[in-house]
């Protein structure tokens, strides 16, 4: 079988990797995807000679596909794909409406194709056998389910940015309402939501509630809120845990009104899971094509027969439970677009007022130059219009306090040592190559200060100085960097940060008037971590700006900084070419490893 796959984000690179692992015969075929440059990225990847943006270059070197896309975009590409013969595997959810899911089963029925929606817990040993013991009778009459989905995502992603099939109930519902219509039935009588949203209007956090009449079921998605990820399916005799990650199923337990009573299973889960759905999709095109063969015997009655291999769920997903996943969205789509969109428009309106970020260079123009080196700090200390340069401090083995990222050499140097093992003399002698011939060296603080005392006398510029503590706990390092600082005369030019809030809070006790920030994945770490160190500024990651900064907290510096941004010759693509639009989600300031590029000849508005 040639498979093929449309979209090339993240579960099509896992689905690349892992999906394949110990099935022969089958191969990735070919690659569609619009923007022809992202399809080449993908296949250069992954090993991949075949791609395109032609769809009907597709077709022709494919026989069923894998369909990967944004949301909005399933349903389309499935129809298309089916009218034109090719067997569909089709990521969650399959469409957005009842109607839409519907009318792709019966295309794919009286084609006599398949038809899958990849919801890979559908397709995993454990999760049968969960619910297969449920219903059992085991735990007496099912009575209530109860299931849980978060990962803490960044705001720059998909789930945040899409303009409106976007948030968590979308992107991870199918996961927490598959327990609920397998052991509840498809034929709710209501649902109702309740969401906690970030900033620009998406739900952060939904609570979906079901009716059965005397059954019950409620649904918990996060992606700016963790929970507890777990199944609890509750019966009249006892009931069924599933804990984190339930949808992963290795383990779950039955637990009865004597505590001492517990019955534990477990269950084996190869790999990422998506071999088990794409195994279950190969034996339906295979069930499928016989059929045909054998006067239309549908794929259906084949597979609802068994499977022979009982490592694979012989039926995952059903056309019922699809089209209940797909009513559901709907539903929660028809009550979430009117506060979204009021909110949208708000948060647009409120960016519209807000100056530009402030731009910082991060370990110094670092795309022009190493990183952290002077070459790297003097390009962007002539920048007009800079505000200040980022870089970062540690300690050699002989106590100098020395400017490098990694507390291992390895990346930018080539060398497997680590900088706290290293005298100065050793540092010194191993060379940064810095490109046309041209050879650098790892500076100490004491140089880089020499070097932009004079800028920040002239031009006002700042420096913020990262007490890189937080994996290596270098005693004494913040009182001999003030010290230093305070030789040269520069402490009102200094901003001490780390993701250490001991390293924070030291600086506090030896300056209390110092400028601090403290640094973090997420401005609620931030927040938590000023409060604990008295900090005047928060340093969190452009991914985590996702909720509003307390009343008590609005006024702050909030510098965020980017971490997908290329450095010098590392070959990555430049991922997001704009940071200025993190204004609308409070960021004042910006570290950038291209502070040229924002500031360019002139002066920042």
């Amino acid at each position: 079988m040639r498979i093929g796959i449309i979209g090339t984000g993240r579960i099509a690179s896992r689905f690349a990797e892992t999906a394949l692992t110990g099935i022969r015969s089958t191969s990735i075929n070919c690659v569609y995807n619009p923007n022809i440059e992202s399809a080449e990225r993908f296949c250069a990847a992954h090993n991949i000679k075949c791609y395109t943006n032609n769809l009907e270059a597709f077709l022709d070197n494919i026989d069923a596909a894998y369909i990967a896309s944004p949301h909005e975009t399933h349903y389309e590409y499935s129809l298309f794909l089916l009218n034109n013969g090719k067997h569909v595997l089709c990521e969650k959810p399959a469409a957005l409406s009842a109607r839409e899911t519907k009318e792709l089963y019966e295309t794919a029925s009286t084609k006599g194709l398949v038809f899958m929606e990849a919801v890979k817990t559908a397709y995993c040993p454990g999760f049968h056998a969960m619910m297969e013991l449920a219903r059992s009778g085991k735990i007496g009459r099912i009575v209530d389910v109860e299931a849980a989905f978060s990962r803490l995502t960044p705001v720059n992603t998909r789930e945040y940015s899409a303009p409106v099939y976007n948030g968590s109930f979308l992107e991870f519902g199918s996961y927490v309402m598959l327990p609920v219509f397998r052991l509840l039935g498809c034929d709710y009588s209501n649902v109702t939501f309740s969401s906690v949203r970030a900033q620009n209007g998406v739900d952060a956090y939904t609570k979906a509630y079901f009716s059965y009449g005397d059954k019950l079921a409620s649904v918990k998605t996060g992606l700016g809120v963790k929970t507890e990820g777990q199944l609890l399916i509750s019966g009249t005799n006892g009931y069924i845990l599933a804990k984190s990650p339930w949808w992963l199923t290795k383990e779950f337990e039955v637990r009865y009104e004597n505590p001492n009573k517990r019955e534990v299973y477990n269950y084996a889960y190869d790999g990422s899971g998506l071999q088990y759905e794409l195994r279950a999709f190969i034996r339906a095109v295979s069930r499928a094509e016989r059929a045909e063969e054998q006067d239309g015997i549908s794929w259906e009655t084949e597979a609802l027969a068994g499977a022979d291999d009982m490592s694979v769920a012989a039926v995952g997903l059903t056309d019922c439970e699809s089209i209940a996943m797909a009513r559901t969205m709907e539903a929660f789509l028809k009550w979430n677009e009117p506060e979204m969109k009021k909110r949208q428009k708000d948060f647009i309106k409120a960016a519209e007022t807000k100056p530009m970020p402030k731009i910082w260079a991060h370990r110094g123009c670092c795309t022009l130059y190493p990183e952290n080196t002077l070459e790297a700090f003097r390009a962007a200390a002539e920048l007009t219009g800079i505000t200040g340069i980022e870089l970062d401090i540690q300690l050699s083995s002989d106590g100098e306090l020395v400017v490098f990222h990694d507390e291992n050499m390895r990346r930018i140097i080539g060398v497997d040592k680590r900088i706290a093992s290293c005298t100065m003399e050793e540092l010194k002698s191993f060379k940064i190559d810095a490109g046309n011939g041209q050879y650098t060296s790892i500076p100490t603080l004491a140089e880089v200060l020499s070097l932009l005392k004079p800028y920040c006398e002239n031009k006002g510029l700042l420096i913020n100085i990262e007490l890189k503590t937080s994996v290596v706990r270098y005693e004494g390092i913040e009182e001999k960097a003030y010290n230093l600082v305070k030789d040269f005369g520069m402490e009102r030019y200094i901003v001490w940060s780390s993701y250490l809030a001991d390293s924070v809070a030291c600086i506090k006790s030896l300056d209390s008037e110092a400028k601090t920030g403290v640094l973090a994945n997420s401005n609620e770490e931030c927040i938590a971590m000023a409060k604990q160190t008295g900090a005047c500024a928060l340093h969190p990651y452009i991914g985590g700006l996702v909720f509003e900064l307390p009343e008590d907290m609005k006024g702050m510096p909030v510098r965020a900084w980017n971490v997908d941004e290329p450095f010098f010759r590392d070959g990555r693509p430049l991922k997001e070419p704009d940071l200025d639009k993190y204004k609308a989600y409070g960021a004042t300031d910006i570290f950038t490893n291209l502070p040229e590029k924002y500031l360019g000849s002139g002066v920042r508005a």
